[in-house]
């Protein structure tokens, strides 16, 4: 019987681990692949979260038994069909979109997955626009993905609405690799992604922090997903 290294790799990388994977779990269906396309029609960039991430968003909300799903980042809608999909009945996802195109483009989406009726898609700067739900809450599950300089103010709002034991969930964590890298790699000299890298590695660093309101780990994905639990 093989025998597991001694230092073991954070995650499992190749071609032919994420071939069976996919072979196995079968992450994306036609409505999902439907959606890219639609979204590729349409111009929207191709950003969207993998098959492998989107699987793991419905699983990961269904495991937390999530009721009110507050999504940052609608994009064409494929992260929100997938985290929909976990809710109840009466089960509600308020998803924002900066971009009127865009959140059009999801609600078709949402209407070809039948699941508009558990959607709200509210359209301009989330940071402005959250305010108008908080009524309702506490949240179960709060999904960031959307302008990575306002990921720690994102975070703060999740903080203080999300019910104990609530989840949080930021994508892209890794920063395009630009975490692992020294702040003055050639990477960031020229400006490219540096604000966006510094406010991600301030959002993984508050997750991280053991006296912070979060017990949280690195989810090894392709992009990186950091996952928080509120204590």
């Amino acid at each position: 019987m093989p025998s597991s290294p001694d230092v073991k790799s954070f995650a499992a990388q190749g071609a032919g681990l994420a071939g069976y994977v996919e072979k196995t779990f079968h992450p994306e269906d036609e409505i999902l692949a439907d959606i890219r396309k639609r979204a590729a029609t349409a111009g929207l960039p191709a950003i969207h979260v993998s098959p492998f991430d989107g699987r793991l968003l419905e699983v990961i909300a269904r495991a937390a038994r999530a009721k009110k799903i507050v999504e940052i980042g609608t994009l064409a809608g494929l992260s929100g069909v997938c985290l929909a999909r976990a809710l109840p009945e009466g089960g509600v996802l308020h998803t924002f979109e900066f971009e009127k195109k865009h959140a059009e483009v999801a609600r078709e989406s949402f209407r070809k997955g039948n699941l508009e009726n558990r959607v709200k898609i509210h359209i301009g700067p989330a940071m402005q626009n959250l305010s108008a739900i908080e009524a309702e809450g506490p949240f179960d599950l709060v999904f960031i993905d959307a302008d990575k300089e306002n990921y720690p103010n994102y975070l703060a709002w999740a903080a203080r609405h999300l019910r104990p034991a609530g989840v949080v969930l930021c994508d892209n964590a890794f920063a395009w690799g630009l975490v692992a890298v020294a702040d003055d790699a050639a990477e960031l000299k020229q400006g490219h992604h540096a604000a966006a890298r510094k406010a991600i590695l301030a959002t993984n660093a508050a997750i991280a922090d053991q006296k912070g309101p979060w017990r949280g780990m690195m989810l090894p994905t392709g992009e990186g997903l950091v996952m928080g639990v509120r204590k």
